[in-house]
Formats: C-alpha cells, structure tokens, sequence
C-alpha cells in the first residue's frame, strides 16, 4: 500500500466508518466495508480486527474468529499501539472459542474451504506484494463533503472527476449497484421524498437476507421492525451528541469573537489616552473634542480560539459535523438556501432533466 498522507487520509475514513457502523449496530455494512479496504490494504490490522468485530456481533463466528487469529499472527512491537490491537484480539478471541467451544486449528481442520474464504483476502507476502501497486483511490471511492446526487439516483457521468463524493458514508449504506441509500430513510426519519434527498430511498438492491454460518440466514435488519426501531434509537442519540458539540463549538467561537472585539476596543482606548498624554491639544477648540488617531500598533490582535475547533479535523478524516440532521444542512447539501425550501423539489427535477 502506498504510504502516501492521501492514502492515509482515505484509510482512516473508512476505518472510522467501519467504527461508526459498528456503533450503530450496523454489523454487516461494517464487515463489507472492512472487506472492500482489506482488499486493497489486507496488511491493515486495525481493519481487520474491527471486521473481526462486526463479524462476532452479527454472530459470524468462526469469520470472527479468522480475523483474530491473523492479527495475533503478527507479533507486535512493544510499548506501541499494534500491542494494544494484539492484547484486544486476543481477549476477543478466547470470547469466541468459550461460545463456539473450539480452537481455530480445530475449526480450520473440520472445515478448511470456509476458513479459506472467511480469511480472505490473504495477509500472505505474496498477496500483500500483488496489491502493492494498486493506488488506493483507483479501488476506494474519495470521501468528500456532500455526496453527488447523481450518482445516487440515475448514474453520474463524471466517475473520478465528480466534484461531489461516491463513497459510503455515516448517513447511508451501500446497495449491491453501490449507490448509496439513505440511512434515514430506512428507519423512517428522512425529510425528504425520493426528489429530493441526494442518497437514493430504493431498497430494490439490497439484499433481502443475509448469509449466516452452517448455510443459514437472517432476513436484513431493514426488514425486522424491532431492529429499524434499534437502529433508530442509536441515530437520534448519536445525532443528538454530535449535535451538543456542534453547539458547545458554535458557542465558544462566538464568545471568542466577542472577547477578541472587547481587546480591541480596550487597545484603542488605552492608545489614544496615551496619545492625547504624549502630544500637546493642538486640535482642540472651544467645544470641540480633541481629533486623535484610531490607529495603534497593537490594535491588531491574536484571532486565535482558545478552544482550537479544527485542529483534529484532518485526522478525522471526514466532516466532524456531517450527521447532524440540520434543516439547514441538508438543504445547503443542493445548493440551495434555506429560505428557498419550496422551490427545492422543483430544482431537484431540473437538475435531473438536465443531467439526462
């Protein structure tokens, strides 16, 4: 994989997507986004401990189970974070073998192709070696602050060159088409109709089931009312947390302006008494207040917040603030004004009678 700080940028988008996922129960869209990453990148341990995750709580097993026993093959450095990963999955792996009550070695005897298949992609030299050359963003789509609408609905044209984002995000999951359908509309919350929204609302490309060990399945969480309402749940609360920063955030930048306003006003005053101290009243009539300079050298102060809101948004990786289901948000999200709410279906039809 490349080293480059581009590649790292788009890893760490994905591995905090795969994170959020999980966060939201939302275990199989985490295990099939940690795939698509670890087929370009199968060296990442961290992705593939958090595959390892999502695969024990959607009850893949001995898929969970795989992803440990790879990240434990790799002896870590001491006193480093890899150690931390190495002690985590090993805590998570004896969890596995109490519940499935068998080592690996056993499992990977009583069935080898199923091992095989939940090992993949390899973490062999070999494998790592053959994707090396691959560039990252040729095989990740590029996040980037609003998703194309397009590309969503009927297919956008422009591919790599698109200005708006084609990867999967927080407020969507990705169909077997990979478009990306609105989360919110899934568990009922979306304000908007299909026109409108930029994610697509069709459900026609998801699966109905999931694929579970020993040739069962599960229907798809989208189809079970009691995990919609749990799925539900889990937005508003991380919606409603993300929120309170935003505001805590919005707040302490306002009270840093106004203190800065205050510093200027205070610098000003204090040079022109000294200026009116240093030189004589020469411009002072009967009547009249004397003429002195708003000028000062200090009357520029430091602009810098004390709490430094954006100093982690590179290693974020993705808009801090970007689930916050915001009125204003999601209509700027088209280019269009908050007050401009009536016209926003009839622009979204134009927009789509153009692109065609």
């Amino acid at each position: 994989m490349s080293s480059s700080s581009g590649d790292s940028h788009l890893i760490r988008y994905y591995s905090k997507l795969i994170e959020t996922y999980i966060q939201l129960s939302l275990y199989e869209e985490a295990e099939a986004t940690a795939t698509r990453v670890l087929a370009v990148d199968p060296s990442n341990l961290i992705v593939r401990l958090k595959r390892g995750h999502a695969r024990r709580r959607a009850g893949h097993l001995a898929g969970a189970l795989a992803d440990f026993e790879t990240v434990l093959s790799i002896p870590p450095k001491p006193d480093t974070a890899q150690a931390l990963h190495y002690d985590e999955a090993l805590r998570q792996r004896d969890i596995v073998v109490d519940v499935l009550g068998c080592s690996y070695l056993e499992l990977a005897y009583a069935h080898p192709s199923e091992i095989a298949e939940y090992n993949a992609p390899s973490i062999s030299p070999s494998s790592i070696e053959a994707r090396s050359g691959i560039p990252l963003r040729a095989s990740l789509d590029e996040p980037l602050p609003t998703n194309c609408r397009f590309y969503n609905h009927l297919g956008c044209r422009r591919g790599k060159k698109c200005l708006f984002s084609h990867a999967p995000d927080t407020r969507s999951i990705r169909d077997d088409l990979g478009k990306n359908v609105c989360l919110y509309h899934l568990v009922g919350k979306c304000k908007w109709d299909s026109f409108t929204c930029i994610y697509s609302h069709s459900k026609d490309n998801l699966p109905s089931e999931h694929v579970m060990e020993n040739d069962t399945s599960k229907v798809a969480w989208w189809t079970n009312p009691a995990r919609i309402e749990t799925v539900r749940q889990l937005i508003e609360k991380r919606d409603a947390r993300r929120k309170k920063i935003h505001e805590q955030i919005e707040r302490a930048k306002k009270r840093n302006i106004d203190n800065n306003k205050k510093s200027k006003k205070r610098d000003n005053n204090s040079d022109n008494k000294d200026s009116g101290d240093r030189l004589p009243d020469t411009n002072t009539t009967a009547g009249n207040r004397p003429a002195y300079s708003s000028s000062s050298s200090n009357s520029n102060c430091d602009e810098t917040l004390v709490i430094d809101w954006e100093s982690d948004s590179e290693s974020e990786g993705e808009l801090q603030f970007e689930d916050v289901e915001s009125p204003n948000m999601d209509l700027l999200s088209y280019g269009i004004k908050p007050w401009e709410h009536e016209e926003a279906k009839a622009l979204a039809v134009a927009l789509d009678n153009l692109h065609t």
